[in-house]
């Protein structure tokens, strides 16, 4: 049994991360999550999905990467300015990670505790973000000479506006869970203990409202299910 778990109940799939050290992204961490995620792309071309969630199965929902293991990757990995062409390895990466915004069902991260880093770009990636209370977001690779390149600039840029990215990636500062959601990264703010029903709540809404899910029109499903109740 691996670190990263891939169940189906329901007609909904959860990933659970269960990595050591608070779900570190090591070398290991990303070949068991490239894998889980090929399986999700495989299930779904041939099943009816309602949703997916991505969560951490302990306290946190990711710390990111291993800082070390990243400074000698990013080292290693030479971007070819005569040809314009990045690292096959990067490409390879980023596809596991973004390719979850194209998925034909809504895609929900209940995030707690850390998420940050690479962590945070997982989060980015989805359709949605169900933030616990007490929840640390953030992206400091800045601040050791590296910006977040597995989507994580464009997400936050298109989530929080021009200006509040810029603040966010440069500096590299964690804000708490209120002030995600206030500056639109997080979409739902939720006591601890309660995002992951919230999500099932919100993928039942999905379904059974709309039947099918169109990524190009995520916004309106989660302004629909904001104000089902008014």
């Amino acid at each position: 049994m691996g670190d990263i778990l891939l169940n189906k109940e329901n007609d909904i799939l959860t990933v659970v991360m269960n990595a050591p050290k608070n779900n570190l992204m090591t070398t290991q961490f990303h070949k068991e999550f490239e894998a889980v995620m090929e399986k999700v792309r495989v299930i779904a071309k041939s099943d009816s999905i309602r949703g997916m969630i991505i969560y951490g199965g302990g306290r946190h929902f990711c710390v990111g990467a291993d800082v070390d293991a990243l400074m000698e990757r990013s080292a290693s990995e030479v971007y070819d300015d005569t040809s314009g062409d990045l690292p096959e390895s990067h490409i390879e990466e980023k596809h596991h990670f973004t390719f979850l915004r194209d998925l034909p069902f809504p895609v929900i991260s209940v995030v707690t505790g850390f998420c940050i880093g690479s962590g945070s770009e997982i989060a980015l990636n989805c359709h949605y973000r169900i933030v616990e209370k007490g929840a640390r977001i953030g992206q400091p690779e800045s601040t050791f000479g590296i910006l977040p390149g597995l989507g994580g600039i464009a997400g936050t840029i298109e989530l929080c506006g021009m200006k509040n990215a810029y603040e966010l990636v440069m500096t590299g500062r964690l804000f708490p869970s209120e002030e995600a959601c206030e500056l639109g990264w997080g979409d739902i703010l939720t006591d601890k203990k309660h995002g992951l029903a919230e999500a099932y709540s919100l993928i039942d809404f999905i379904s059974e409202e709309y039947g099918e899910f169109s990524p190009e029109d995520y916004r309106r499903y989660i302004r629909l299910y904001k104000i089902r109740g008014d």
